[in-house]
């Protein structure tokens, strides 16, 4: 990100924390909520030294339109936005290195999650944000985030969810 911009909360990002329509894990909330109108890029990711992926959050809030840039500061750059791929660009053939998983797999999986359940994914997304680094660690956070949706949600929806998954981590289904 340009650490010049300065972003502001659009409608959709107002109307988010008003209302919690899209059930944003909370850490992402909680740099929606740190984005003021007034503080550059730079400034807002020393405030939120405190959140893992900081910059990641915010790049994620900009693609989905909850923030935008303030007329006069400085744009963003394309390279210097880190926006996760679209969910239907994932390619289903994916290697994956076992020990370290790209961020934009678990934006991946954290959109198909809204996309799936909506505000029914509070907890879900949550599980997917809070799990480590890994590859291994992502297949296991998956797998108890199928369990969470057959329990407590839907079991059609788990299904769904469990084939997405497994498709976005390249793992064959047991």
């Amino acid at each position: 990100m340009n650490g010049a911009t300065v972003y502001a909360k659009t409608d959709r990002g107002l109307e988010e924390l008003a209302h919690r329509t899209a059930a944003l894990p909370q850490r992402v909330r909680s740099v929606l909520i740190l984005v003021d109108g007034r503080t550059s890029t730079d400034d807002l990711l020393r405030k939120c030294a405190f959140i893992p992926q900081c910059a990641e959050h915010l790049a994620w809030l900009y693609a989905q339109g909850l923030i935008a840039p303030v007329a006069g500061s400085a744009p963003p750059t394309a390279s210097s936005l880190r926006t996760p791929a679209p969910l239907a660009a994932k390619s289903t053939a994916r290697t994956l290195n076992q020990t370290e998983v790209p961020e934009d797999l678990k934006a991946s999986l954290i959109r198909m999650v809204h996309e799936l359940l909506g505000v029914k994914g509070g907890g879900v997304v949550q599980r997917l944000a809070d799990a480590g680094g890994s590859h291994d660690a992502l297949v296991l956070a998956a797998d108890r985030c199928y369990k969470l949706i057959r329990l407590s949600i839907d079991e059609n929806k788990a299904e769904q969810f469990k084939r997405a998954a497994t498709a976005l981590l390249n793992v064959p289904p047991r």
